[in-house]
């Protein structure tokens, strides 16, 4: 695992502006919330304004609210939570937006992070049990779910050359540097160290940016719109077939009573 070294057969450097966009809009959505009100940069974030913003909370995404799978990786619980995402994304990013280019990194961005959010709920809905539903009610937000999916790609492109640079040999392709490792390793060491991180997203997006990867390094030299339309629509068609079977598998009448009786209790503590 190297890094790019100086060639002239190496696709010029530029600003990974994308990565500057998805930083943005992650920052800025909390910034949103703060002038909102009802979140301080001291505390961290209650559940109940991050259900209101869209967080992902399983029983909701399963009665009908799959759009949460896609808010919540634009929501975080705090100013730390947000600040440890956003460092590891501004490594990450840069590199596959470098390897995939621009519109494939975010490709790989937004349907990595929708699987991470489905296998946040999957993970869910498996644990719960008729006496035990508090899995289900547990508010998953952040964007570590599709970082990790950007890294899970740049593992996919070290077995398969993306296309940018599929006319290189081997060892003059980019490679995964020591500072995007530890980044990474920031990211997975919180879910065995803090309490309440979502290991199962973290995991989920792993798996996913690996696929997602090896779907856009496919066919590495096809690089006509064409080749370029079948992978994203093989992406889109993986997060729907996800999504699909995941909402399919949802027992429908016993999960909108307990979101009833769940929407009930949020309006009494008000």
């Amino acid at each position: 695992m190297n890094s790019a070294p100086t060639s002239p057969l190496l696709p010029p450097h530029r600003p990974p502006v994308a990565t500057y966009v998805l930083i943005a809009i992650n920052v800025g959505v909390y910034l949103l919330q703060l002038v909102a009100g009802g979140v301080s940069p001291l505390h961290d974030t209650s559940s109940r304004t991050l259900i209101a913003w869209g967080g992902d909370v399983p029983l909701y995404v399963l009665t009908g609210d799959t759009w949460r799978l896609l808010t919540a990786m634009f929501l975080h619980g705090g100013i730390v939570h947000l600040g440890l995402n956003m460092y590891v994304l501004a490594f990450t990013a840069p590199v596959v937006e470098y390897e995939f280019g621009t519109a494939r990194m975010l490709a790989i961005y937004l349907a990595g992070g929708l699987l991470a959010s489905c296998a946040s709920v999957f993970w869910a809905a498996l644990r719960t049990t008729p006496t035990d539903a508090a899995a289900l009610v547990t508010v998953s937000v952040g964007a570590s779910g599709a970082v990790m999916a950007l890294f899970g790609s740049l593992l996919a492109g070290l077995v398969m050359p993306t296309p940018r640079f599929a006319h290189l040999p081997k060892h003059m392709q980019p490679g995964i540097n020591k500072g995007l490792i530890q980044a990474v390793a920031i990211n997975i060491g919180m879910g065995f160290l803090i309490q309440g991180v979502d290991n199962s997203a973290h995991v989920g997006g792993l798996a996913g940016g690996l696929v997602l990867g090896l779907m856009m390094a496919m066919a590495p030299r096809a690089t006509g719109p064409r080749a370029t339309l079948m992978r994203y629509l093989a992406a889109a068609g993986l997060v729907a077939v996800c999504t699909g079977a995941l909402l399919h598998s949802a027992a429908k009448p016993q999960m909108h009573y307990l979101r009833a009786e769940f929407d009930a209790e949020l309006r009494f503590r008000r």
